[in-house]
């Protein structure tokens, strides 16, 4: 099987939410202005980071782009 068939391992919520607090404030970003600059509210950054709630997969990919955490195509 060749990588572009591999299906890749997602991390649980938790562990991708201490990422994302991880490198927010690597960038010096409030989670107020992270979620300016993705177009969420603040509490949607907020249950991210906690790894706890819910949040739009759409909108955790869109928080996952804005930190230059994945790329784009």
């Amino acid at each position: 099987m060749n990588k572009s068939n591999q299906a890749s391992k997602l991390p649980d919520l938790k562990t991708l939410g201490i990422s994302v607090r991880s490198t927010r404030k690597g960038e010096g970003l409030s989670q107020k202005k992270l979620a300016d600059l993705v177009g969420c509210s603040h509490v949607s950054i907020l249950n991210l980071e906690k790894g706890a709630g819910r949040i739009n997969l759409n909108t955790a990919w869109r928080i996952l782009y804005a930190l230059g955490m994945v790329e784009g195509e």
